[in-house]
C-alpha cells in the first residue's frame, strides 16, 4: 500500500539521489542528478511551497521511499503547472507508483486552480518507455526540439489538460 508524504526531511535529498541513480537514466549530463537534488533542497528550505517547487514522496507501508515527483506553477501563467521530475526506484518500477504520483499531482493542480500540466523529457531511445507512459496517461506530444540535450537527443514537450 502506497501513500504520499508532502513533508520533506533532510534525508530525502540522499534518498532521492539514490532513486535517480538506480534508474540508470540520468548519466548523460554530469550535473543532472545534482540539479534534481538541488530542487529538493530548495523545496525543503522553502517549506515545500508549490509556488517554488513541490515535492511529493511515494512511500510504501514500511516508510521506504519508492519514488518522487517535483512540480510547480509555471511563473507568469494563471493555470499551468510543470512536472520537472518524476522518478521511481528501478527495483519497484511497473507497479503503478508513477501513476500514483501523477494522479496526486493532477489532484493538487486541480485544487490550486490549474488546468494544464507540461513536462519535458529526453527523445533518445532509452526514454521510449517514459514517452509511452506519458502518452498512455493522456499526455500529448506538443513539441520536439532537435538535438536539445545533446546531438541526437531531442527534447520532447508533453502537455495534458486537467479537467
Amino acid at each position: 500500500m502506497m501513500h504520499i508524504r508532502k513533508e520533506l526531511v533532510k534525508e530525502d535529498i540522499q534518498n532521492i539521489r539514490s532513486i535517480l541513480q538506480s534508474t540508470g537514466f540520468f548519466d548523460q549530463a554530469p550535473d543532472e542528478i545534482d540539479v534534481a537534488t538541488e530542487l529538493v533542497e530548495i523545496a525543503l528550505n522553502n517549506g515545500n511551497n508549490v509556488e517554488n517547487y513541490q515535492i511529493l514522496i511515494a512511500e510504501d507501508e514500511t516508510g521506504t521511499m519508492s519514488g518522487y515527483v517535483c512540480f510547480a506553477r509555471v511563473p507568469c501563467t494563471l493555470t499551468t503547472f510543470e512536472m520537472y521530475w518524476l522518478c521511481v526506484n528501478k527495483a519497484v518500477q511497473s507497479r503503478g507508483i508513477g501513476q500514483f504520483l501523477v494522479d496526486e499531482v493532477f489532484k493538487m493542480v486541480k485544487e490550486l486552480g490549474g488546468h494544464k500540466v507540461v513536462l519535458q523529457t529526453a527523445g533518445r531511445s532509452q526514454y521510449l518507455p517514459t514517452q509511452q507512459f506519458y502518452l498512455h496517461y493522456g499526455f500529448i506530444l506538443e513539441a520536439r526540439i532537435k538535438d536539445y540535450y545533446a546531438p541526437g537527443d531531442d527534447c520532447l514537450t508533453f502537455t495534458k489538460e486537467i479537467e
